[in-house]
């Protein structure tokens, strides 16, 4: 009899190790633990016996929706929660993790609300040191109101079972997962290369859509192919503004020292730096912007700064910072809803 009423799906493929930590990570929050194996393997199967998780084998089909998808078929709880074989919970967040997803999960607006995590991806550097990078996706919702968009292969989309999706918004600060599944060089290229083909065939069956060309960028970004990545986020970036986003990205460079002082220039150039994801000269710059206030240099931007390092912290899950900057935002629209949305 399960002492919360959720169902914590996990997909695997040949990663008994890792599954392992993945099953101990949230084995005391009392849920259905559902395991989704695209290998196959009898020693994964051994192990959910042994770590009281419902093994189900899957014939894997090129798209990591109808995966996810299966995966709801196979809950009894309309509440789900996903993680990867190569993600976990730390200890110190099982109370956190639990708490949010209970108060989560009592909203009375599931039908619109999807739960994010906070991902914290561990990778290491050139230099050999270790560095961790947060994104967010969507993983906690209501399968009685969505499911996974089968049209995008590798990206984890969630659409309305009731056509709601204009409705539908994103609730941060759920949970808080790590990630190491492209910890090393090796892990990335390799995991990366099958998301890569995916996202190259949701591209065909889309082209010119900016939201499977981001999804391509990110795929050669998680290989360390930036440059591949660069070209495409400068697609996008021209699409959007209507401006070539590499003479767009270049202006910026070319113009650093002659406008040091421009609010204008940092407010322009945190806006392409985060088009182009390098998120952290896209902070620095926003930050100049509130350098420049204390200097007496006062600038209409300076709410919109708030917003978007609290948007950038968020990402990150350092929520109090996030909290911190929104409110500094005062009455600027977008963060006034990015506040209300932090749980």
């Amino acid at each position: 009899m399960c002492k919360m009423d959720l169902a914590i799906c996990i997909l695997t493929k040949d990663e008994d190790d890792k599954l392992r930590r993945c099953l101990d990570s949230v084995k005391d929050v009392g849920a259905e633990l559902i395991v989704i194996d695209s290998g196959q393997n009898e020693s994964t199967k051994a192990l959910c016996q042994e770590l009281a998780a419902e093994y189900h084998p899957y014939d894997w089909a090129d798209n990591f929706a109808l995966a996810r998808n299966y995966a709801l078929e196979q809950t009894l709880s309309n509440n789900i929660y996903f993680l990867d074989s190569d993600e976990w919970w730390a200890k110190e967040d099982v109370g956190f993790n639990t708490s949010k997803l209970l108060k989560y999960f009592n909203r009375p607006d599931l039908a619109e609300a999807i739960g994010t995590a906070t991902i914290i991806n561990h990778r290491q550097k050139d230099d050999g040191s270790e560095e961790e990078v947060g994104q967010l996706k969507q993983r906690a919702f209501n399968k009685s109101y969505f499911r996974y968009d089968k049209e995008v292969r590798v990206d984890e989309v969630l659409s309305s079972t009731l056509g709601f999706d204009s409705l539908a918004f994103n609730l941060v600060n759920v949970t808080k997962v790590h990630h190491d599944g492209f910890l090393t060089a090796e892990s990335r290229t390799k995991k990366s290369a099958q998301k890569l083909g995916l996202a190259l065939k949701d591209l065909e069956a889309h082209p010119g859509d900016n939201k499977y060309l981001l999804t391509l960028a990110d795929c050669y970004q998680e290989g360390g192919q930036t440059e591949a990545a660069k070209l495409i986020y400068n697609q996008v970036v021209s699409a959007t503004t209507g401006r070539d986003g590499a003479e767009l990205y270049q202006t910026v460079i070319e113009n650093e020292k002659m406008l040091v002082n421009s609010p204008d220039y940092h407010f322009i150039a945190g806006e392409i730096y985060g088009m182009h994801h390098e998120d952290a000269k896209a902070q620095a710059h926003f930050a100049k912007i509130l350098a420049l206030q204390d200097e007496g240099i006062d600038s209409t931007y300076v709410p919109a700064a708030h917003y978007f390092i609290g948007k950038l912290a968020e990402a990150k899950g350092d929520f109090e910072t996030a909290k911190k900057h929104y409110r500094l935002s005062g009455e600027y629209p977008d963060a006034i809803d990015a506040l209300a949305a932090i749980l």
